[in-house]
């Protein structure tokens, strides 16, 4: 049986310091001010019952990924067999559908990365693109869970191997005996935004209901 991926993130534990942010910053050379992963604060209610959440935020590698669906290059973007949506890029034009598609803003373009791809030969049906170089084109980034480090056999994300309050886990949905088969099996967990209908595997388990409101409205900068 092949592997399924998942990420799980117990937000009771979350302490907001931003380490998984920093992490994945540093083993995926995100650039300034763009983000693989992140954390999100927000602030609701008022004294005396006044809360503040923190809420990370990164693909969710989703069962039924919608960013794949409106990509003009085959295989530029792509599901593995192990569940992670990964980015081609050598085959990426750089049109930022896949962008636009998202509907968690997991995705970004790479301000220092130029596509490889010659634009031009899509250039008639992708008017994204229409007149631009390769070298005016930049490439999409996003999470894949550390895909360099699982493709040498480490299977722990960057960011859950630095997360200081012990909140995050990854594993293998198909191996009972994986931390995020145990947890998923043992505790309610919920998918943020399950509405949108795309299978997220990135999961959370959650204080209460109030953290998922937090999560789409306006957050601390």
């Amino acid at each position: 049986m092949s592997k399924k991926y998942a990420l799980l993130v117990d937000l009771r534990k979350c302490v907001g310091c931003t380490s998984c942010q920093v992490s994945c910053k540093m083993e995926n050379a995100a650039p300034m001010g763009r983000f693989r992963s992140r954390v999100d604060i927000a602030d609701t209610g008022e004294y005396p019952k006044a809360k503040r959440y923190f809420f990370p935020k990164l693909c969710n590698n989703c069962e039924e990924p919608p960013c794949i669906l409106p990509c003009p290059v085959k295989g530029a973007t792509y599901k593995r067999e192990d569940g992670v949506v990964m980015v081609n890029r050598d085959l990426c034009i750089g049109c930022g559908r896949c962008v636009a598609a998202c509907p968690y803003g997991a995705r970004f373009m790479h301000p220092h990365i130029p596509v490889k791809n010659d634009p031009s030969k899509y250039a008639k049906d992708v008017s994204e693109v229409k007149g631009k170089r390769a070298k005016d084109l930049r490439v999409v980034d996003k999470c894949d869970y550390c895909s360099r480090r699982l493709a040498e056999g480490i299977e722990e994300p960057a960011c859950v191997r630095n997360c200081v309050g012990k909140a995050r886990f990854f594993g293998d949905l198909n191996n009972p005996d994986s931390d995020v088969s145990k947890l998923m099996a043992s505790v309610k967990t919920e998918k943020w935004h399950p509405d949108y209908g795309t299978q997220p595997k990135t999961t959370y388990i959650a204080p209460d209901k109030e953290v998922f409101d937090a999560a789409d409205g306006p957050v601390n900068k």
